[in-house]
């Protein structure tokens, strides 16, 4: 068999051949092939300035974007009702004196459809501000994903708002009947300072929920740290 290394007077280590001082055993190329195992894909925490920035961006977006939301659909939905009633009405064969004075009014109010066009402009822009606020509290808080944490954070904290509108119903009407009831002298002086404590809890939760769920979610797609592939070999997972 002639020797597939000329230059060589036997084959370099690695190769089929054992160096000098090498364990017994087989040679390097009739070992098997060992599988490929990256390190464990790792995500470091948040840092305190990424914490602090994705909770006030989610206690001052999350308000504001509810607050421009509700302007507009308010304004959209009392444009629709309103024009449902009139065009019902005005189909009526036979008009009383509170169909007519009805139509009167829903026509003295398309009069003023400046007002509702105004007003659909404002919530549309008091959501933008929030939008705005939220993205750029993210983004100076070091967040890359400031649009994706703000989507994200905004569909939890609207469905969780949803279950606190519920329940705040009922812990409204039930405060309040009992409010009534235990101060009959002063009821109505009472019921109003409960309501004034009603609605700034309502903010502080509201407030709460939008910043937990921003920060759950700047938790959830937070950056990773690198894998190691072989020797000092990074690579972004």
């Amino acid at each position: 068999m002639s020797n597939p290394y000329p230059s060589y007077p036997h084959p370099p280590y690695g190769h089929g051949a054992q160096g000098p001082g090498m364990p017994p055993g087989p040679p390097y190329a009739a070992l098997p092939n060992q599988p490929y195992r990256p390190m464990a894909r790792t995500r470091p925490p948040l840092t305190r300035t990424q914490k602090r920035a994705a909770l006030w961006s989610g206690a001052l977006g999350f308000p504001i974007m509810t607050l421009g939301f509700t302007i507009v659909v308010c304004v959209l939905g009392w444009s629709a009702i309103a024009g449902i009633i009139a065009g019902v009405l005005s189909q009526a064969e036979y008009k009383d004196s509170d169909t007519v004075e009805i139509l009167g009014f829903l026509n003295a109010m398309g009069e003023f459809w400046w007002v509702f066009v105004l007003a659909l402009v404002v919530g549309l822009l008091i959501w933008g501000a929030g939008y705005g606020a939220s993205i750029g509290i993210a983004k100076a808080g070091h967040i890359k994903k400031a649009t994706g944490m703000t989507w994200a954070g905004l569909g939890i904290a609207s469905f969780a708002g949803m279950i606190l509108m519920w329940l705040g119903q009922i812990v409204l009407s039930v405060g309040g009947f009992f409010v009534a009831i235990l101060s009959q002298d002063s009821a109505g002086v009472n019921v109003v300072i409960y309501g004034a404590i009603y609605c700034v809890l309502s903010i502080v939760i509201w407030a709460a929920t939008g910043a937990l769920s921003w920060w759950w979610m700047a938790h959830c797609m937070r950056d990773r740290h690198p894998a190691q592939r072989y020797a000092g070999e990074p690579y972004f997972i």
